[in-house]
């Protein structure tokens, strides 16, 4: 489903020839206009590096992503400011298999897309490689993380929509980075630079919607007892108890460790309470990151 538009409009839409395709205000402005699929001879579709390329990049990236949540996060990093051409740009991306609707699976009845072969192949004819996550990977994105990482867009454009998110290292960028060399013990889901009052500060975060083993919290310890690239972490649940549940594992660890849940994160931002001990009282969001993350281009001793 792609929302405002019945289907019937929606596909007119994109079988309008391009000079009944009209340029929005903001794209006129901006010097943008809507870009027609330019077809080959052999009717291969011709990859645009302004447009297609960060479309296929946040897609790849998130692993999975909602239709109205791709167009959030471009139109935060200033990529797309028409909701009609970015459709029409989806729609050809999707006929020409670079990237794919996953069946049965919505978001706030937006359709889910993730990047596919075709799409990985067509980013590093570009120069945009991921050793993580490239077209000769044996497993493309499992759908058992379709909602992980839906909730992950969902937390990212939470921060984006009040300004203060300055930047976000998915876990594709960050796994890419560990692999080329090994920049951080973990894997983090994200590594996130934010505006905390007039300083801007960078942590790791992590978000869990199941309980692991306890071998497993061993060595996520021991991980982050080990971590020198970050100043601090925050965890993020899907709900209180599960929240209560990681910090009995994890509260001992050496790293500065915040527990919250990611309802709280999104509703109350850097106000959202910050658990980091059972015997603890907790403390705002924003206290616990001006004592613990690090300042950019600074790191604390």
């Amino acid at each position: 489903m792609f929302g405002e538009r019945s289907g019937q409009a929606f596909q007119k839409e994109f079988d309008m020839p391009r000079a009944e395709r009209g340029t929005s205000r903001k794209d006129a402005h901006r010097g943008h206009q809507p870009e027609v699929g330019l077809m080959g001879t052999k009717g291969s579709l011709v990859i645009t590096a302004l447009g297609d390329i960060p479309l296929l990049r946040q897609v790849r990236n998130s692993r999975f992503v909602s239709h109205h949540q791709l167009f959030k996060l471009l139109e935060h990093d200033a990529v797309v400011s028409s909701r009609r051409s970015f459709n029409w740009r989806i729609q050809r991306l999707l006929k020409a298999h670079h990237i794919e609707g996953l069946d049965a699976v919505h978001w706030d009845g937006s359709r889910v897309y993730s990047v596919t072969q075709n799409g990985l192949i067509a980013l590093e004819s570009q120069g945009e490689f991921a050793v993580a996550l490239n077209s000769r990977t044996r497993h493309m994105p499992d759908r058992i993380q379709v909602f992980h990482a839906l909730e992950l867009n969902a937390i990212r454009l939470s921060l984006a929509r009040t300004a203060l998110l300055v930047s976000w290292q998915s876990d594709v960028e960050v796994s890419s980075a560990n692999m080329v060399s090994g920049t951080y013990q973990k894997d983090y889901d994200a590594i996130v630079k934010m505006w905390v009052g007039n300083e801007v500060r960078e942590f790791a975060l992590e978000y869990e919607r199941t309980l692991k083993t306890r071998t497993r919290y061993e060595k996520i310890r021991a991980a982050l007892e080990a971590e020198s690239n970050v100043g601090c972490v925050v965890y993020l649940t899907v709900d209180p108890n599960l929240m209560l549940a990681i910090l009995c594992q994890l509260r001992h660890s050496a790293k500065r460790v915040g527990f919250l849940t990611a309802r709280s994160l999104k509703e109350h931002l850097l106000a959202a309470f910050v658990a980091t001990d059972t015997n603890r009282p907790m403390v705002s969001l924003e206290e616990f990151l001006q004592k613990h993350a690090w300042t950019c281009n600074r790191k604390e001793t």
